[in-house]
């Protein structure tokens, strides 16, 4: 892209704030209206439809460009509302709207509007690949994932004509954008919905093998900052073309700082690119109006200790600042009136396992489809390389049941070679099926012949993001982990062919930074993979205890401190259309696997009967699961509060 096309965009949470970021040089200004935006637990900090108009008309007096946030993840109610807010958006002649949600997507074609799509942040897309799918359909814009290096950047930017949105500075969230759901779990309100409680801001104490310097309470997933002044010139050479600044609730008077010193930087790149140099005043000004420190994050080398605020000094006042006491299942507990399956549709049953001897468990279970997962997991007993996928396709030569391989949740650029020698192992075995948890995956599987289900890593929370994602050759979604219970029964009740997991441990978030290492006194060089050394977790102040797993790309896994159980809503379930019922067993021992299969399937028997009584099953698997069990969201009278 020529220089002088270079983007500066900034946010404005209020009009004064808008007046000073067009003043300061911003070329482009993002910020949302009252309704469906990312900011709700801030509304002072939105537009109504009459500032938005004024907004509108004052930007493009001044050839400014003014983008929509539209980027929350929608149940079926907002997705149905949402029409009028697009067609009032489309009449203002915005310069584009900013979605997470497919199902915006999907409703803009649906409406045959001609509002330019940038895909947010939220959507966590990290390679080129995936960017190849929203360049098909229809976005002209991506941007990209704040976990993404540099050098991953210019792969991703040389291989797609759409524009590439670069955050540069502002607040980073520890976990990969789009799959933090610690604050639905904790706090009942969700950080992809705009109403993030940030549980990351908390403090925790590291349990497992670690330097005495290192224990008691510590602010393990406090992120710093990010600041990216000292590597414009490095990010235009790999192909940004926009450069964003985060901070629609700041105030006009730092934000109009913040843009001026971004705006003088570019400025001289722009005019004299091989003069360029950083400006050690402007370094000082930055510094001087930090919030907390800064980092440069992923962008020149990964995640370590160094970009953790252990200490919490310099973190802000925030909603909530302390963890909070769980609730878990009891026997009991009630669920009124269960509706008893009415037709002849038996709901299939689909588990995640962990090993050959898991699937020697299970295998005449009577269970319709197993799931290998491929995302090599230290903490396993038994990984699925291609040898073990192998023997497992021979254990079920001539059986009903089917193998699905399932790609990682998260796939980085250099990971998407991972993702072809998936779908090698998948041509070479007698697999039935993939499912992906990410865009780049899809795209890679599309014409493999097999069937493709999409995980719930793609947070599919509406029938219109299904639709989106089975027009792209997905067969059947696994509902988002973050729905409600009237969500979730307005997408069954879609007819949208969907998987619900039912029963399994609950992912809070995915990290690049490794909070085991950061505890210890070697933390720099090669990994020593401390993370076998001991079985760790990070334990708040009311001593709940949030388990932690690592990948081979020392990736951190954290889980909530009960599992999921929804042995009680199986009526409801089968009621409202779920197509199959999902049990995450890959971290279960063989025989206790293979005793929660024997639970469920014996619930869906009582169901095709027209019977229901699970109090037996019920206590069975409190019995199994004595630390405890969660009904997670799909309660909402009952938050986990």
């Amino acid at each position: 892209m020529p220089l002088h096309e270079l983007e500066l965009l900034a946010p404005a949470g209020k009009m004064n704030v808008l007046h000073s970021v067009v003043a300061a040089g911003a070329d482009a200004v993002y910020l949302g209206g009252k309704r469906f935006n990312m900011r709700a637990l801030k509304a002072e900090f939105n537009f109504t439809d009459d500032e938005l108009k004024y907004a509108a008309d004052f930007v493009h007096k001044n050839n400014r460009k003014l983008y929509i946030t539209v980027n929350n993840l929608y149940d079926g109610r907002e997705i149905d509302e949402i029409d009028n807010y697009l067609l009032f958006l489309n009449d203002l002649d915005i310069d584009a709207l900013i979605v997470q949600d497919l199902g915006i997507a999907d409703v803009c074609a649906e409406l045959n509007l001609d509002i330019p799509l940038h895909a947010s942040v939220q959507m966590g897309i990290s390679n080129l690949e995936a960017v190849k799918i929203l360049e098909e359909k229809g976005f002209e814009r991506v941007i990209l994932s704040k976990n993404v290096s540099l050098p991953e950047t210019a792969l991703i930017s040389g291989g797609t004509k759409l524009g590439i949105e670069f955050f540069i500075h502002g607040d980073l969230c520890i976990s990969h954008t789009g799959q933090c759901y610690m604050s639905s779990f904790v706090g009942g309100e969700s950080g992809n919905q705009g109403r993030c409680r940030k549980p990351c801001r908390w403090r925790y104490e590291l349990q497992g093998a670690q330097e005495d310097e290192f224990a008691g309470l510590r602010h393990y997933l406090a992120h710093k900052d990010l600041c990216l002044y000292p590597c414009l010139d490095q990010l235009i050479e790999a192909g940004i073309s926009s450069f964003k600044i985060e901070g629609r609730m700041r105030s006009a008077e730092y934000l109009s700082r913040l843009v001026s010193i971004y705006r003088r930087a570019l400025n001289r790149l722009i005019e004299d690119p091989a003069a360029y140099r950083t400006d050690e005043k402007e370094m000082l000004d930055l510094q001087e109006l930090r919030i907390r420190d800064y980092t440069e994050g992923n962008l020149l080398k990964p995640l370590d200790w160094t970009v953790v605020g252990f200490d919490g000094q310099r973190e802000p006042s925030f909603i909530s600042k302390t963890a909070q006491q769980l609730s878990r299942s009891q026997l009991m507990d009630p669920v009124d009136n269960p509706p008893i399956l009415s037709n002849q549709i038996t709901p299939e049953i689909t588990v995640k396992i962990g090993g050959l001897d898991s699937l020697e468990a299970i295998r005449e279970s009577g269970v319709n489809n197993v799931i290998l997962g491929c995302d090599i997991i230290r903490q396993n007993r038994q990984n699925w390389t291609t040898s073990a996928i192998l023997e497992a396709s021979e254990m079920l030569q001539g059986s009903p049941l089917k193998i699905f391989l399932e790609t990682p949740r998260i796939v980085s650029q250099y990971d998407l070679s991972t993702i072809h020698e998936i779908k090698q192992i998948a041509d070479s075995a007698h697999i039935w099926g993939v499912i992906v948890n990410d865009l780049g995956s899809l795209n890679i599987f599309r014409d493999s012949g097999l069937q493709i289900w999409g995980g719930y890593g793609l947070n599919t929370f509406n029938h219109n993001a299904a639709a989106f994602l089975n027009s792209l050759g997905i067969s059947r979604i696994t509902a988002s982990l973050e729905m409600k219970a009237d969500n979730l029964k307005s997408m069954l009740n879609s007819g949208s062919p969907t998987e619900v997991m039912v029963h399994g441990p609950l992912p809070c978030l995915v990290s690049d930074f490794c909070i085991i290492r950061s505890a210890q006194s070697e933390r720099d060089g090669e990994c020593p993979m401390y993370c076998l050394q001991d079985k760790y977790s990070l334990k708040d102040n009311w001593g709940q205890r949030y388990r932690i797993n690592t990948d081979a790309n020392c990736r951190n896994y954290l889980f909530f401190p009960y599992d999921l159980c929804l042995l009680q809503y199986m009526p409801h379930l089968s009621c409202w259309g779920a197509q199959s019922f999902r049990i995450e067993g890959q971290y279960y021992d063989p025989q206790q696997l293979k005793q929660v299969v024997e639970v469920y399937r014996a619930a869906v028997q009582q169901l095709t009967r027209g019977e229901w009584e699970p109090s037996d099953n019920y206590r069975r698997m409190l019995d199994l699961f004595p630390e405890g069990l969660t009904t997670a969201l799909l309660n909402a009278t009952q938050q986990q509060i």
